[in-house]
């Protein structure tokens, strides 16, 4: 056993630790893995912090945090095996804050450490045959949970609070007609309608065919199809949305625990961005091998290209507007009558900012992951195994979130048919 774990009793009825406490890996010091370490470091259970960073000075910075855990950086490649399972020894459990493409190198190094494992969204496959995604991450439970090791994957703000506000939501339900998935933000005319997380992340994304659940499989549409008109809460309003991959919409149907029919996530992102990354893609010029020439410079053609997107992590404390993901379920209740429940978050980047310095997007992903940490890191998760976030029951995840910041607005509504919002003809 490690010294780290030595001597630690288990959650105890109060609430915390004998013993230690809980140490704690972030692998990542970029935006999203600085505020995961501001979020552990507040926190009285997490004693100690590693955070690995190839950027040695990214995590470096870190160890400035003021709390209650000792931070140490570490610097390394998550793909360096023998650095990552040196910054995993004697943990209790890590977050892989870098991109989802390691996700499944660094869920098998935690399973060998007998540490646990947290991740704010999955691998997105850009065709049939490029699976390294979601489902190949659950299939990976038969292994872990006879090894009584816990992963909570794809726990950030959407996926992560999406799923936790479906489980909600779905709740009153006996069977589930429609589960809609509805994010849109607000900011500067140079960042409205553009992603505010990951670019390179957002691109992947983009790259995948989005797909519905129909009630019986995954069916593929084309990109930015099926437009409607949304109204998310004020100060958003009414936005046009579209579809967009995501991972709930192939988790929902599986781990929610009653029979689901439709499933679909739609976004406002622009549409037009979404067209021209497929149009660009089809002609090559997104390959990484794809080089030009700039200023006697030759760079890929795909970084130009992320380059010239809003980068919200440079416009933190100027970012205007807020955030909001919206979900409805509407079903058949227990008592036999169809009704529609919605549940819902907003939060604005000024709020954000004020609180850790980030934009809306990074504040509620870093808050949704470190929940998933505690909970692993004190025991509570419903069972050991690769969970998704609808599995976690609201008693033990809801205050967890609360402690961060993150409240959810719930409320019935008037039953709206199969279908809501305004599609476009």
């Amino acid at each position: 056993m490690s010294q780290s774990k030595r001597g630690r009793k288990d959650l105890i009825s109060g609430g915390g630790y004998e013993g230690s406490g809980m140490k704690a890996v972030v692998l990542g010091a970029g935006g999203l893995g600085r505020i995961v370490c501001l979020n552990l470091a507040s926190d009285e259970r997490v004693s100690e912090i590693v955070v690995l960073d190839r950027k040695r000075d990214r995590s470096r910075i870190l160890q400035m945090i003021h709390g209650h855990a000792r931070v140490t950086a570490v610097e390394g490649d998550v793909k360096d095996l023998k650095t990552l399972k040196r910054a995993l020894s004697g943990a209790d459990v890590a977050m892989n804050a870098t991109l989802p493409e390691h996700n499944l190198r660094i869920m098998q190094a935690c399973l060998e450490a007998g540490c646990g494992y947290v991740d704010s969204t999955a691998f997105s496959p850009a065709g049939p045959d490029d699976r390294e995604g979601i489902l190949d991450q659950l299939d990976l439970d038969a292994v872990w949970r006879p090894r009584g090791v816990t992963a909570l994957v794809s726990m950030g703000s959407d996926p992560g609070l999406s799923n936790v506000m479906a489980r909600i939501a779905a709740d009153p339900f006996r069977t589930i007609d429609s589960i809609r998935i509805r994010w849109a933000a607000s900011g500067s005319r140079e960042v409205d309608g553009f992603p505010l997380y990951s670019r390179e992340i957002f691109l992947r994304d983009a790259l995948s065919p989005p797909a519905i659940w129909d009630g019986h499989r995954l069916v593929e549409q084309g990109p930015a199809e099926g437009e409607e008109e949304f109204e998310f809460p004020s100060p958003i309003g009414p936005r046009r949305v579209h579809l967009f991959r995501h991972e709930e919409v192939l988790t929902l149907p599986a781990r929610l625990g009653k029979p689901v029919g439709r499933v679909d996530y739609k976004h406002a992102i622009r549409p037009e961005l979404i067209r021209a990354i497929w149009a660009l893609n089809g002609l090559g010029l997104l390959s990484p091998d794809k080089r030009i020439r700039l200023g006697g410079v030759e760079v890929p053609f795909r970084d130009a290209f992320l380059a010239a997107l809003p980068e919200p992590s440079t416009m933190v404390g100027l970012l205007p507007g807020a955030l909001s993901i919206v979900v409805e379920v509407r079903g058949e209740k227990t008592d036999g009558s169809k009704g529609t429940v919605r549940a819902w978050i907003l939060m604005s980047h000024a709020e954000a900012n004020r609180r850790h310095g980030s934009t809306a997007e990074y504040f509620l992903t870093a808050a949704s992951s470190v929940a998933a940490m505690m909970l692993i890191g004190t025991k509570r998760t419903p069972r050991a195994g690769v969970l998704v976030p609808e599995e976690l029951p609201p008693e033990i995840v809801l205050p967890e979130l609360e402690k961060r910041g993150v409240r959810f607005q719930v409320a019935d509504r008037p039953d709206m048919g199969a279908e809501g919002g305004t599609p476009s003809r």
